[in-house]
């Protein structure tokens, strides 16, 4: 069943129309015929289900009844990553989104092959918003996961959760997912392909993350990225 998000606050019974791309979307894509039924999250996050009505090209639709379950995560994940190249970047934001990140935060480091001008990645947000998008309504998610503007390094420590890690392998570092603390919010930093350099690490370390390592073998980074909100969304459904 497709899923889509409104700014609406809905109710049972209210009609309205879908936005002209959504509508576009339900008809021409997807083709539904008239009466399907499909899901909507609104401004609340709440779930309901809804018909649809089809007018050449616009769509109304009718809320039916609510949908009470409960799919986000228990935890509010911020991960802050390197940026990386192209389609690897598009990857992690898809698959991090369907994993339950909260809030992706990207960020330069030295090491970084990508450094975006401020403009270039004016231009590139949209599109980044709308992966997000897709994949909150793809994995049935009541929530679309934020994205900021890249920051540099060092403000990284201006987004500090409960509890907060830095994927750097240390001498005296824990597997992430053998952490015990409680916590309802967590930052997770990923570096990028290149990896941290040791004052990068330091700096971050002295500044209250703690160094974890995300296993036994080398990841890429965005897969690093993904297996990082795995282990978070688990031991916040563990420490519950």
């Amino acid at each position: 069943m497709q899923q889509y998000f409104t700014d609406r606050k809905l109710t049972v019974d209210m009609e309205f129309d879908m936005t002209s791309e959504q509508s576009h979307h339900i008809s021409t894509v997807l083709r539904m015929k008239d009466g399907k039924t499909i899901r909507l999250v609104d401004s609340n996050q709440s779930v309901f289900l809804a018909t649809v009505h089809i007018n050449k090209n616009s769509v109304r639709v009718k809320v039916i009844e609510p949908v009470f379950e409960s799919r986000e995560s228990k935890v509010n994940i911020t991960l802050a990553v390197a940026l990386i190249k192209g389609e690897h970047w598009d990857w992690m934001l898809q698959k991090t989104a369907e994993c339950g990140v909260t809030k992706i935060v990207p960020f330069v480091s030295s090491r970084c092959v990508v450094k975006d001008k401020p403009d270039s990645y004016s231009r590139k947000i949209e599109r980044y918003k709308k992966i997000l998008l897709e994949a909150a309504e793809q994995s049935y998610r009541h929530r679309i996961p934020e994205i900021s503007e890249p920051i540099s390094f060092k403000m990284l420590k201006d987004f500090k959760s409960d509890i907060n890690f830095i994927a750097y392998e240390k001498e005296n570092s824990r597997f992430l997912s053998s952490v015990t603390e409680s916590f309802s919010s967590a930052t997770i930093v990923i570096g990028p392909e290149g990896g941290f350099t040791s004052d990068e690490a330091d700096y971050l370390i002295n500044h209250g993350f703690t160094s974890v390592s995300l296993g036994k073998r080398i990841f890429r980074a965005e897969t690093a990225a993904v297996t990082a909100c795995i282990f978070l969304d688990f031991l916040g459904e563990r420490n519950d």
